[in-house]
């Protein structure tokens, strides 16, 4: 079996590296005068940045092999050097690119190094029955319940690729969060007549098509071509369709609509009801918080960088 010398949370400047990784993402980039691949590394302690550039005898062409040969989920020896750019600890990889041409082998790895988990599954599974034992409407109970445990993969993928709850879980704990911020501000509002079954319906089903957006791989999860050609929304509101039975139409359909509109100004379909607009903030606050607080607890106390996730700054008192 391999040994894992270095873990990603153990990067930082002017560090060897030479150890097996979780491959997450491979891209081919353009730099002056040819192209690089900007690979996200991952393990148990969480993900990182690599930057393969590959050694100066290589064309543009074979550079390009290398990175469309990479199979994210799969586990590589990751061989280069650590350092600071632009506030943020990433690998470069130069020789050791010749490392990418083949995964590791699964017998030669120790699982417990690469899975990256930090949610509480029990604790979710749990939050989640709660959060649906709050619809007193039948019907709609029903729909909620059925959905969350009829679609594969909702418990176990990813609410994003990178920016939010990027990792095993991710999508569940999100899914929690944003049912008990949206019940929130529906409550902190004065005067505000809010349906509340739907309300935690659609908070509850908003990323349900994100499910079918991930597959498994190796030690990972990674995002299947739907998650950007069609996109959660369209796939997660054509996955309703088929529990409407038994709910009020009307009804059912502002459910569709909170789906549909979760992403507020930014998507297709703009919020018209103040259910929709509390879930589209509830959503925000829970991506856009798990973003801070995951790129501040980089930071020593007194640091300020701009945030890998954020890509803004962030600082830590």
């Amino acid at each position: 079996m391999l040994e894992k010398t270095i873990f990603v949370e153990e990067l930082s400047g002017s560090v060897q590296v030479d150890a097996p990784f979780v491959v997450d993402a491979a891209e081919l980039r353009e730099k002056r005068g040819g192209k690089y691949i900007q690979l996200v590394i991952s393990d148990r302690t969480g993900r990182g940045t690599c930057k393969v550039w590959g050694t100066p005898d290589l064309s543009v062409e074979q550079i390009e092999g290398f990175c469309r040969a990479i199979r994210p989920g799969e586990v590589y020896r990751i061989r280069g050097y650590a350092k600071e750019f632009n506030g943020t600890c990433e690998v470069n990889v130069n020789d050791g690119i010749a490392n990418l041409a083949d995964p590791i082998r699964g017998d030669l790895l120790d699982p417990s190094w690469f899975v990256h988990a930090p949610a509480d599954d029990d604790g979710v599974r749990r939050g989640l029955g709660r959060m649906a034992a709050q619809i007193e409407d039948p019907g709609i109970f029903s729909l909620v319940s059925r959905v969350m445990n009829d679609t594969p993969g909702f418990f176990e993928v990813p609410a994003a690729k990178r920016r939010h709850h990027d990792y095993m879980g991710g999508l569940a704990e999100h899914t929690l969060e944003t049912a008990e911020i949206a019940a929130n501000l529906a409550g902190s509002v004065s005067r505000a007549e809010m349906d509340t079954d739907i309300l935690l319906a659609g908070a509850l089903l908003h990323d349900i098509g994100k499910a079918s957006c991930f597959c498994r791989r190796g030690f990972s999860f990674v995002a299947l071509p739907d998650y950007t050609l069609v996109g959660h929304t369209a796939i997660g509101a054509a996955a309703l369709m088929k529990y409407s039975a038994g709910v009020d139409p009307a009804r059912f359909a502002h459910i569709l609509h909170i789906v549909m509109s979760h992403h507020g100004p930014h998507g297709e379909v703009q919020p018209r009801t103040p259910e929709a607009w509390a879930v589209h903030f509830a959503d925000n606050a829970s991506a856009t918080l798990r973003s801070v607080c995951d790129d501040a607890s980089a930071l020593n106390p007194g640091e300020e960088r701009q945030g890998a996730r954020t890509r803004q700054m962030v600082y830590r008192f």
